[in-house]
């Protein structure tokens, strides 16, 4: 690892250290020396111009055919053991198989590099499109091309996702596309408007849009993109709600095992109607509606731990156990039991959505809790 820092290592080195960072023999010793070096070595002062450079410098330090003396001091000054430690990013860009995740009580790192038989696979891209006429279409594996045509509406499946194409003379019918715990799946309407859904998630839209607005409705977890059309407003219909938008990009949680529906603006202004209330909402603004039916506005949210499931994370900030496991849950599609005893604790950090479950539950036991997965079940724990 010493080797690797400064730049000296060999590609047959390098191939024995991603060897042994990948093995759960050698996970304990690998944690011993982050920690050693947490300990000791002063972390210098991170900005996003600062991470961004490191970032940069790593990618180019990684390739065999770089050379370290080409890499700017102020760079190499931050390739040190605390950073690499601190810098999650770090680890995953270069493809290890391990993890970094710092509990908010208590800021040590944790590594994981293991691999259980009783274990679970992340999801991965799928979701059912259910048509007019009541055809269901599983898209896990379909090809690349036409899948149907609803009423002089094409559906095309392009690489991950599919688009909507309406002729002139399209005539409106309803689809809904609707993703299973384990799953999350794109798609582009026909107006060009582009729609992510996160696991356990459905939206019914038009094949085509007539009339003077434009309107779908969703459960779950939706980010969209919506295509500006001032002559036509696009809105969002979720529970008693509903979103106004005339080009936008937002994202809606509206799960019903979650405390509140928030909507979270991060470019252009979004309109937030129930009943009588109305809330327009600035980029960095998130609506949060409660169950008692009161919409609070929670300024300068962090937008990364909101698009995190978008991006290939789970980003916790200030999160409770039970929301860290009720993610899990929806993305390795298994039920949660909690047994008596469990303390309240608060969680902070970020973890690749692409990791066996074992390994995410090997970083919250470090917590003081006991996770164990029985077939579809995960049992909490003292």
């Amino acid at each position: 690892m010493e080797q690797f820092v400064s730049g000296e290592i060999s590609p047959q080195g390098k191939a024995m250290l991603l060897s042994m960072l990948d093995n759960p023999l050698y996970s304990d010793q690998l944690n011993d020396i982050l920690q050693e070096n947490y300990d000791t070595v002063e972390i210098p002062e991170v900005t996003s111009e600062v991470t961004e450079e490191f970032i940069t410098a790593l990618r180019e330090k990684m390739d065999a055919s770089s050379n370290v003396e080409d890499l700017p001091s102020s760079i190499l000054t931050q390739l040190n053991w605390r950073k690499i430690a601190v810098a999650a990013s770090v680890f995953l860009m270069i493809g290890l198989g391990t993890l970094i995740f710092f509990q908010k009580s208590n800021l040590a790192p944790t590594v994981v590099a293991s691999k259980e038989i009783n274990d679970k696979k992340p999801g991965k891209t799928g979701a059912i499109l259910t048509l007019s006429n009541g055809s269901v279409i599983v898209l896990d594996d379909v090809r690349n091309g036409l899948l149907a045509n609803q009423q002089n509406t094409a559906i095309i499946k392009k690489n991950d996702g599919i688009v909507y194409t309406a002729d002139s003379n399209a005539q409106t019918v309803y689809n809904t596309m609707t993703t299973p715990r384990a799953r999350q799946y794109n798609l582009q309407l026909s107006d060009g408007t582009k729609v992510w859904l996160n696991a356990s998630s459905s939206i019914t839209f038009p094949t085509s849009f007539s009339g003077k607005e434009r309107k779908v409705s969703i459960t779950g977890e939706v980010y969209f993109e919506v295509a500006k059309d001032k002559s036509r407003p696009f809105m969002v219909s979720v529970n008693d709600m509903q979103v106004n938008v005339l080009g936008t990009h937002f994202n809606v949680n509206a799960y019903e095992d979650e405390k509140s529906v928030n909507t979270t603006l991060f470019e252009g202004s979004v309109l937030i109607s129930k009943k009588n209330v109305s809330v327009l909402l600035k980029p960095g603004q998130q609506a949060e509606k409660q169950k008692s039916g009161t919409i609070v506005i929670n300024n300068n949210v962090n937008l990364d731990q909101i698009i995190g499931w978008k991006n290939g994370t789970f980003f916790f900030e200030n999160a409770s156990l039970e929301m860290v496991l009720r993610q899990l849950s929806r993305w390795y599609d298994i039920d949660i039991v909690f047994e008596k005893g469990i303390k309240p604790r608060i969680f902070e950090g970020e973890i690749q959505r692409n990791l066996q479950l074992s390994q995410v539950l090997k970083i919250l036991e470090n917590s003081g809790i006991h996770l164990k997965i029985e077939g579809k079940t995960l049992r909490v724990m003292p």
